[in-house]
């Protein structure tokens, strides 16, 4: 795009800003246009939901559509006007398969909160615009106490209208509860996980939208200039800018006078802060994505780049969905992942679920289930890819039990076996050593109450050597002290190793 049309842009991005905004807005479809093209409407404000070969799709008003029409872009509607839309959406539920909403939201949580009261708890960690509880149940065998185990955090609901993202992490904390007492492994994540479901982040906005029949995605903020509503996931601090945002209260993007300046975003930031994540996913709608950061600006180095591909791929492989670095939809400053890796070193992801804003009710058990999946494999690695990251926690390592270590271990070592970077090669060998070093003392432990189980397990993981190093040394040390201590057999089948 050259800088005449660029400037062009620009003047029409200022002209619908000061235009009426009462008209319901439509999706349109932009056409014929490449994906450079289209993500340089989307870095001036305009809410471009979703970018193809060949076209994108945008939320415009008349104004914005006139505007990109007269610059000679080729539209053609899709939805004419999205407020029915998000009526007709509405008159899909029924007693079976509904939406939840705010105040189900509320009840279903208070009511977990009581039923399972022994691996979970409910908190509200601030309030919206509107004196809205931000509600968070948190998952873990001991929910009272604050545990030096892997913390994954699971968001949905930062834009009002995209009603599928509260429908996952609710799935997903309805899977946790009632199969923790006859599923292995979901028993197993939660008593090893420290696991924080919020299912609305932006309480006001979903209300309006649902009870107003209303295609509204910022929070209810009343702005200074009369306008209504800040874009949250456009607010957070890291890289605050203009880049896919707007200064524009009118704007859907407006990011906001300033970074945190909502009680919504907040509130996630001192969840955030006092929690430590090693992991998180927000939900969105739509495109079926997996992003991950950073999503600024083009060609941002992130040295832990090869985690976020592989836990990217991996879950893909669950839910079907395309993963790919953010910015290479559109770069857009301000939003949560960015905040989240930048700022807080968590592995922090983006699902843009669905194929529409809100599908027909009936299809909510199709895209929450393969996302539950994808969300459960995400819980799990947090504590073992998530250890490769220096700063993350550092402590936390050195409070993993067994099986995280073990396969901790197995993971970084595959990810990371042919690492040419050195300072990112020495990075990851000190978390290898603090790795091994917590799994030579379970070992030893082990071996003191005479079982070797673990001592054997540790023999056939092939990366495990650094480990076992450690465990001979202690073997051999407190043997020449204290003969006797773990039995001839094993001294001897350590010696001869």
């Amino acid at each position: 795009m050259n800088m005449r049309m660029a400037a062009a842009l620009c003047g029409a991005a200022l002209l619908f800003a000061t235009a009426s905004h009462s008209a319901p807005k439509s999706l349109v479809k932009i056409q014929k246009i490449s994906k450079i093209q289209a993500a340089k409407i989307a870095s001036l404000g305009y809410d471009v939901v979703s970018i193809k070969d060949g076209y994108a799709e945008a939320v415009l008003d008349k104004a914005e559509a006139a505007a990109l029409s007269g610059k000679g872009y080729s539209l053609k509607t899709l939805i004419a006007d999205l407020d029915k839309y998000v009526e007709q959406m509405k008159g899909t539920q029924n007693k079976t398969d509904a939406y939840y909403n705010y105040a189900k939201v509320e009840t279903v949580l208070g009511d977990w909160a009581k039923k399972y009261s022994e691996i979970c708890r409910l908190e509200s960690i601030g309030k919206s615009c509107e004196n809205k509880d931000i509600w968070a149940l948190k998952i873990s065998d001991n929910p009272q106490k604050n545990e030096q185990e892997p913390a994954v955090l699971l968001m949905g609901a930062h834009h009002s209208r995209e009603w599928p993202s509260i429908e996952v992490p609710m799935a997903v904390a309805e899977k946790l509860l009632t199969n923790y007492s006859e599923n292995p492994e979901i028993r197993r994540l939660v008593d090893t996980r420290e696991i924080w479901i919020v299912p609305v982040v932006n309480p006001d906005g979903v209300i309006y939208s649902m009870e107003k029949s209303k295609f509204w995605r910022k929070n209810r903020r009343k702005n200074a200039d009369g306008t209504f509503g800040v874009d949250l996931n456009r607010n957070y601090g890291y890289q605050w800018g203009d880049v896919g945002s707007s200064n524009s209260g009118y704007s859907d993007t407006y990011h906001g006078p300033h970074a945190f300046s909502e009680p919504e975003s907040i509130a996630i930031k001192k969840l955030a802060e006092r929690e430590k994540f090693q992991a998180s996913i927000s939900y969105h709608t739509y495109s079926e994505l997996i992003l991950y950061p950073f999503g600024y600006a083009h060609n941002v180095n992130n040295p832990d780049s090869k985690i976020f591909v592989k836990l990217a791929e991996e879950m893909s492989k669950m839910n079907g969905y395309r993963p790919q670095n953010s910015a290479q939809l559109y770069p857009a400053m301000g939003d949560l992942d960015d905040y989240l890796y930048g700022s807080e070193k968590v592995l922090s992801f983006t699902f843009e679920l669905c194929k529409s804003f809100i599908p027909p009710a009936n299809q909510i058990p199709s895209f929450t289930a393969p996302n539950v999946e994808a969300a459960l494999h995400l819980i799990d690695k947090s504590g073992t890819y998530a250890m490769a990251i220096p700063g993350n926690n550092p402590g936390l390592a050195n409070n993993l039990d067994f099986d995280d270590a073990l396969t901790a271990v197995s993971d970084i070592n595959a990810i990371f076996g042919n690492e040419r970077n050195i300072v990112m090669r020495n990075e990851v060998l000190k978390q290898l050593d603090v790795i091994s070093k917590r799994l030579a003392q379970l070992t030893v432990e082990d071996l003191k109450h005479q079982s070797t189980e673990k001592w054997e397990r540790l023999r056939s993981e092939q990366t495990a050597s650094l480990a076992l190093s450690y465990v001979r040394t202690r073997l051999l040390f407190d043997e020449g002290h204290n003969p006797g201590s773990y039995g001839v057999e094993l001294i001897n089948s350590v010696k001869n190793k």
